[in-house]
């Protein structure tokens, strides 16, 4: 078992975090980091990592009540080092760190053991790949229910996390008086293969969507290649900003922000792209073919 928290720190971060949000002064934020330190009897640095070991808990467990974090800040900062190696794994090691299951020597071991493990070169690529990806639906989440249903454009709305779909796997979704409104997806996009394949395949999964949901958003990183392809294939088949949104997520200041820059889509146009046209050739005499789809169903 590990030592019991002396101090509720979580209480303290929730108190530190509410001032510094509520702060409208014009004196730096560190000053009155230090200040709130002094009014709580603690090192102004010790007060800055709960701050930020408070940050990462929330980012993973948005929920929390204070009782339920029975551990030290400490232990949360050793989950958030093992997180950026394996976040599946610190995932997994959540509850039982909350509840001061893990001493600070096994969690150090086990970030040992996984960075090991991270410094293979068969494993380096994939780890980051899934660390990347898992990162961006942590402070996405968090971001999404800092955001609130107003700013997907569902006031009075509420926000629910479908954690199985057959359809649609995992996803936020809003509901306002029972009935769903919008479907909130967090994507990184497919660095594996083109963009415009990304862009196509979420398109489908937009498309498949629409039915069910007045609204479709996708979340993005910021920046991200796919976005842009993303929005010039919607406003092809006049979606975008009519049914689908998209927005990105800055890391930094861990918010959202609407997507509008179609410059990729303007610049296709200019030179008469289209992702609706296609090529191909009759099946009889192999002549050539192409053309556009055009839409013979009203939407």
């Amino acid at each position: 078992m590990g030592r019991q928290a002396k101090q509720p720190w979580y209480v303290l971060f929730q108190a530190v975090r509410t001032r510094i949000n509520a702060y409208q002064g014009t004196e730096s934020i560190n000053l009155l980091i230090r200040q709130l330190a002094r009014e709580a009897g603690y090192d102004a640095k010790v007060v800055s990592r709960m701050l930020k070991a408070g940050h990462f808990l929330d980012s993973l467990a948005p929920t929390l009540a204070p009782e339920q974090v029975k551990c030290g800040y400490a232990h949360i900062e050793l989950l958030e080092r093992l997180h950026q190696l394996d976040a599946d794994i610190a995932t997994s090691m959540l509850s039982a760190t909350l509840a001061n299951q893990h001493t600070l020597h096994t969690l150090r071991e086990t970030i040992t053991h996984y960075a090991n493990i991270a410094g293979t070169p068969a494993t380096t690529a994939r780890s980051k790949a899934r660390s990347r990806v898992a990162n961006h639906e942590r402070v996405a989440a968090a971001a999404i229910l800092q955001a609130g249903v107003e700013f997907f454009g569902f006031p009075g709305g509420e926000i629910i996390k479908v954690t199985h779909s057959d359809f649609f796997s995992q996803f936020f979704m809003i509901q306002v008086n029972g009935l769903q409104k919008a479907a909130i997806f967090i994507r990184v996009g497919d660095t594996s293969r083109k963009q415009e394949k990304a862009a196509a395949d979420l398109l489908k999964l937009a498309s498949m969507a629409r039915p069910y949901f007045e609204k479709i958003w996708f979340v993005f990183p910021e920046p991200s290649g796919v976005v842009h392809e993303l929005a010039y294939h919607a406003r092809a088949i006049e979606a975008f900003d009519n049914w689908l949104f998209l927005a990105t997520l800055s890391e930094e200041e861990q918010a959202i922000e609407k997507f509008w820059n179609q410059a990729r889509a303007f610049t296709e146009e200019l030179f008469g792209g289209s992702p609706l046209k296609w090529e191909g050739f009759a099946v009889r005499d192999r002549a050539k073919k192409y053309g556009e789809f055009l839409p013979i169903l009203e939407t």
